[in-house]
């Protein structure tokens, strides 16, 4: 499929041209957080508009991709240009922010909510402290996914504290059952703009039933790589929240710890919130820590052939959050001949493996949390997975 790139202004989502021979290696893209890109544009074959198509600041880049199922094209991917770089050479040099990156450029000011449903006080941190500013915002709109949410909270942002949004919504993800959020783009008839998903849980879950896409090698990934890690901030198994305070005092969670016969003690503290002063809020959010840290970070990314028909396609088959299949060196199994099952006379599973970093195979579903794609002439799709799922 056919993919191009487009400026828009930042102001309004208004086209300013096309870039059909913008150089770019490759995209990303990730739930809570912002990504960074690396552009370059041939001037001698740059469109007339080109000098304002690369102003800082000012301009946003959209990928897209032909609609199979007719239309406008779908929006692949969306950032703005922190920089711009010229020299001697033919070419401008970019460097791309994905949106969450200009929710750092924003203050929360003071506010404060009562009893809110948690993706309201996101939603409200959008529309009065991005969509709007002394010299206007970004024409941004919020979705939320999980209209029936009842979490609610109570919380208070202090001008004095100088918060970001970005910072705000990054915290909000650190709480108990905290929101999601990630940004995406859509068309406003020929304008596009971004729009924030956020909800108590992004994408699909599985559930009982069979993820809507699989990822799998043999198949149609063509590499991979499982990480796992106890580093700093990544595995703990005693953690500790903590909010600011006075003097010697601060409000602090006990710490909550988990039993590893295994390892010693890894502590963790941090601050979910410099606003917190209820304990059991904190607790809870050390609570929560402890579930994601007590077996370190756990991720897999597969890479596979963007353009192949058996590839699971992005925004089509699966989008970020979604729950996705995958299957590492699933071993091949012999049917015994007398009993007609795949196990041997003890029950014991007959595998012939395929990957030998995994010799009796590696497979389940886990959650998308972020995407790359490149862009070269061999176009590659690599979803990023991760959780406590990727237990093998």
């Amino acid at each position: 499929m056919a993919y191009q790139w487009v400026a828009t202004r930042l102001t309004t989502g208004e086209q300013i041209c096309d870039l059909n021979d913008l150089i770019v290696d490759e995209v990303a893209d990730t739930i809570g957080r912002y990504e960074m890109v690396n552009a370059y544009l041939p001037i001698s074959t740059a469109p007339p508009e080109w000098e304002r198509a690369t102003m800082e600041g000012a301009t946003a880049y959209w990928l897209l991709k032909d609609n199979p199922g007719g239309g406008q094209p779908l929006i692949i991917w969306g950032g703005y240009i922190v920089t711009e770089q010229r020299d001697e050479t033919d070419l401008v040099t970019l460097s791309l922010s994905t949106f969450p990156g200009y929710l750092d450029a924003r203050s929360t000011g003071t506010r404060n909510y009562t009893a809110t449903d948690q993706n309201l006080i996101v939603s409200d941190l959008i529309e009065n402290c991005v969509a709007t500013g002394p010299n206007g915002g970004i024409p941004i709109r919020v979705e939320i996914v999980t209209p029936d949410s009842v979490t609610t909270r109570d919380h208070s942002y202090a001008d004095q504290d100088d918060k970001t949004v970005y910072s705000a919504l990054q915290d909000a993800m650190n709480w108990q059952g905290g929101p999601e959020w990630w940004i995406g783009g859509e068309w406003d008839g020929q304008l596009i703009k971004p729009v924030l998903y956020v909800g108590d849980r992004l994408g699909t879950a599985a559930g009982t039933l069979a993820p809507n896409a699989v990822f799998d090698m043999p198949g149609n990934c063509t590499s991979f790589k499982r990480v796992r890690s106890f580093g700093s901030g990544k595995g703990a198994n005693a953690v500790m929240a903590y909010s600011s305070g006075q003097g010697d005092t601060r409000p602090q969670s006990p710490v909550q710890y988990a039993a590893d016969p295994e390892r010693p003690t890894f502590e963790y503290r941090w601050t979910p919130s410099t606003s917190i002063l209820d304990i059991g809020t904190l607790t809870g959010d050390a609570q929560a820590a402890l579930a994601n840290m007590q077996n370190g970070a756990r991720s897999l990314s597969m890479v596979a052939a963007a353009d192949q028909p058996e590839t699971p396609d992005y925004l089509v088959d699966w989008v970020l959050g979604d729950d996705v299949g995958y299957a590492i060196g699933t071993p091949s199994r012999w049917r015994d001949t007398f009993t007609g099952s795949f196990t041997d006379d003890f029950g014991v599973p007959n595998y012939v493996g395929t990957v030998p970093a995994f010799p009796n195979g590696f497979e389940g579903t886990a959650r998308v949390i972020g995407m790359k794609l490149t862009l070269g002439n061999t176009r590659t799709l690599t979803p990023v997975l991760a959780g406590g799922d990727l237990e093998a």
